[in-house]
């Protein structure tokens, strides 16, 4: 079963889609990432849960070493954000956050999903004073609000 995100106390959900995540050249996890009023979490699961039996003699070295992952929660706060870009993951974009220690959440989006998240990203940012301002054509970082 899916973990969810639980809500702190005066925490509101603001967007919540389904993504691919890169862990790799050539790796990727499934999950849901959040956009809430104080932080944004992506939340990935196995990649044992999405493979049939039918696979699975195929798969059996691969499963052992994902069943070892199981769910991972990554999360930064949006006060602790300081850049966040787009880039390319084959034909697909990526929106990339980098998290506070050093490593970073690499999502692939669609179009419209890539400009629901940053207007989400947009609107949270503006309730805690902050705003995107640009950095290059696909990266912004985040600054106070002037």
């Amino acid at each position: 079963m899916a973990q969810k995100l639980v809500l702190q106390s005066g925490e509101q959900l603001l967007f919540r889609v389904p993504v691919s995540l890169v862990t790799g050249r050539l790796a990727t996890r499934t999950g849901t990432c959040y956009v809430t009023n104080r932080r944004i979490a992506v939340i990935s699961e196995s990649l044992a849960a999405g493979v049939s039996a039918a696979v699975s003699i195929i798969s059996r070295a691969i499963l052992r070493k994902a069943n070892a992952l199981g769910t991972q929660k990554q999360e930064v706060s949006l006060k602790m954000l300081g850049r966040i870009s787009l880039g390319k993951y084959g034909v697909g974009r990526t929106v990339d956050i980098p998290l506070g220690d050093g490593s970073q959440v690499r999502m692939v989006l669609n179009g419209k999903q890539t400009q629901r998240f940053l207007e989400a990203l947009d609107g949270a940012l503006a309730g805690l004073g902050l705003e995107r301002v640009a950095e290059g054509e696909d990266a912004w970082r985040v600054r106070p609000r002037v």
